[in-house]
């Protein structure tokens, strides 16, 4: 009994590190709209404030993609909280847009390597070794840290005198804690990788092996139509809110990504409790079909100014957003060999990030030539048809299962 709840500290652990990694990076969104108010900036440059972010999370993933096959897990994890802890500390002090973009450049370079490293490590830390768990325990992670950082941070901002401050103070302590624990408590579980530090740590093109890249090609299609919608909800969320109810609120903004996230990660959770031979298929198409509905029903919401259809629309998105995830990681994990796993992991999250950034940059731009309602509309038509593009691809595809079929996707 002891022995077991020994093997499943590390591994409850890292599932913490990625979720709180997550909940730093959505910490500032609640808080984007009151930036602009108060440094009298653009609501586009505010958004790409947001953008950089993804892009500094590509920096480590496509520099170091390798680095914790080479070296190992934990030294990179490590670093990784470092940087997050300096990034809130950043944040808190932050006294213009400058300040801003160089703490979340900080920020995304720390994310980037924890996410990469610490999503191989969660599988590798399973007492059995059991991938598919893994890659729930990783995409479910990622979710309910995005929702739980966005509902804290409008939470601590609500009750505080200092609401640009103490927001990342607290989310910095969480990260120090987590950094001791992962110092003391985390063993390594890889750096038996075949190729040197000096290959690890240079600048590579976007490989995945030969045998992974049929699951891959599929995998890549569900996370772009999943992260394109959190990049919009998450870099105009602020906006939208104060839209609807003529102000800003840290609340509503919190509850409307929130329950996209939160609704994500229970999709996730709930479908891993069934099981098939074609579970991968059918969670690509209830996942596309439940995303393009719920971007409807948002977009009817916003056109109606109903705050409680925008929170109801953003749910049912984000059961959608949630299967696609799912979906991807689950291929990934399933398919990359042992020795490439965080390699394959870090180009998947290539994926992912440009996927979060570049949407809602665009979405921002229009939004200041057509207005926010508009912009949103046309977003979610584009992530519509990306998301019938992936029900597409998985009627003609047939991802190679490695070992246990197709099934084990889901």
């Amino acid at each position: 009994m002891d022995s077991t709840s020994r093997s499943w500290t590390p591994f409850v652990l890292m599932a913490l590190v990625v979720t709180a990694a997550l909940m730093s990076s959505a910490t500032p969104s609640p808080l984007y709209v009151d930036y602009q108010e108060a440094w009298g900036t653009s609501g586009a440059m505010i958004t790409v404030v947001y953008a950089v972010y993804a892009l500094a999370v590509l920096v480590p993933l496509l520099l170091l993609g390798r680095l914790s096959d080479a070296i190992g897990r934990r030294p990179v994890v490590i670093t990784g909280l470092v940087l997050l802890v300096l990034s809130m500390a950043a944040l808190a002090a932050a006294p213009s847009v400058a300040w801003l973009i160089a703490a979340r450049v900080v920020q995304g370079l720390g994310v980037g390597l924890v996410t990469g490293s610490a999503a191989a490590a969660i599988i590798e830390l399973h007492p059995t070794r059991n991938a598919r768990v893994g890659a729930l325990t990783s995409s479910s992670t990622t979710n309910f840290g995005i929702a739980a950082g966005v509902l804290l941070a409008g939470v601590v901002a609500t009750s505080s005198s200092s609401p640009l401050v103490h927001p990342y103070v607290v989310m910095g302590v969480v990260l120090a804690a987590l950094l001791a624990g992962v110092v003391v408590l985390v063993p390594e579980t890889s750096g038996a990788g075949p190729q040197t530090l000096r290959d690890a740590v240079r600048v590579q093109r976007i490989a995945v092996p030969a045998a992974a890249r049929s699951a891959f090609a599929l995998a890549a299609v569900c996370v772009i139509a999943s992260w394109s919608v959190g990049g919009v909800f998450l870099g105009l969320g602020g906006a939208i809110a104060k839209d609807l109810v003529g102000r800003s609120d840290y609340l509503v903004t919190g509850l409307v990504v929130a329950c996209l996230q939160a609704a994500a990660a229970l999709a996730q959770l709930v479908w891993n409790l069934r099981a098939g031979q074609e579970q991968w298929r059918r969670g690509v198409a209830i996942g596309g079909v439940t995303l393009v509905v719920g971007l409807a029903s948002a977009s009817l919401a916003l056109e109606a100014g109903s705050v409680p259809g925008l929170v109801v629309g953003s749910a049912v998105t984000g059961v959608g957003m949630g299967l696609l995830f799912l979906m991807g990681t689950s291929l990934v994990a399933q398919n990359a060999p042992d020795n490439a796993r965080g390699e394959v992991f870090s180009a998947l999250f290539v994926v992912a990030y440009l996927s979060l950034g570049i949407p809602a940059v665009v979405a921002a731009l229009l939004s200041e030539v057509v207005g926010l309602s508009t912009a949103f509309h046309l977003m979610s038509a584009v992530v519509s048809v990306i998301a019938v593009g992936a029900l597409l691809a998985v009627a003609r595809m047939r991802p190679p299962g490695r070992g246990s079929g197709p099934s084990a996707a889901g």
